[in-house]
């Protein structure tokens, strides 16, 4: 379980194809240090177990089903990728419950750059980000939910309406959050990982079922 309150960007320093899907290794910093074999973390959203760490750097192992489902498979060496250890405990929830199974992935379809109001050369400038999803998740968006992109939490700012089989939701990234995660590295057509809230699943699972 995390909460979607990146803690730092990791980097891949290393990825090796085998028999179950790609191997792996990834340098970081303050997650690392708290890291041991066979602990859970979150890679841009996905759960993940540590098989080995050697000073700053870890490893593991993505399979096949899970690259199927995630932008993990596009993942290249030198590439950053949002890190997240798993919640302990007593530990703050900052975001929401985020369980690190992720449903499926999206494209950015729009970025844009908000002016501040205030006219001052230390005001910073926020962003928003305008992401495409199938139809089929429709029903696990609504306005001010939470949505998880990259294993980051978000709240929903607009949904558009659903255009053949598709359609469009707008998260607002703050100037902090655009610096700390790999949202600054976003282009349109990037593909991101999306976790719904599961608490909305569980509730429309119960009444679908009646």
């Amino acid at each position: 379980m995390f909460t979607g309150i990146i803690e730092e960007l990791g980097k891949i320093k290393k990825k090796t194809r085998i028999e179950e899907g790609y191997r792996f290794r990834v340098k970081g910093n303050k997650t690392v240090k708290k890291l041991k074999v066979s602990a859970s973390i979150s890679i841009n959203g996905v759960c993940h177990t540590v098989i080995e760490k050697k000073g700053s750097e870890f490893e593991f192992i993505s399979m096949h089903e899970t690259l199927k489902k995630t932008n993990l498979g596009t993942l290249e060496v030198n590439n950053e990728v949002n890190l997240e250890n798993s919640l302990r405990l007593g530990g703050e929830i900052g975001g929401h419950f985020v369980q690190g199974h992720v449903d499926d992935t999206g494209i950015i379809t729009g970025i844009k750059q908000v002016k501040s109001k205030i006219s001052s050369k230390k005001e910073s400038e926020n962003w928003e980000f305008r992401i495409k999803v199938h139809k089929k998740h429709r029903k696990f968006i609504i306005n001010v939910g939470s949505v998880a992109v990259d294993g980051v939490s978000l709240t929903v700012a607009r949904v558009y309406p659903v255009k053949g089989n598709f359609f469009d939701i707008m998260v607002a990234i703050i100037p902090f959050t655009y610096q700390v995660t790999n949202f600054h590295n976003y282009k349109i057509g990037t593909k991101v990982n999306l976790e719904f809230d599961f608490l909305g699943k569980y509730v429309l699972n119960l009444f679908e079922k009646k």
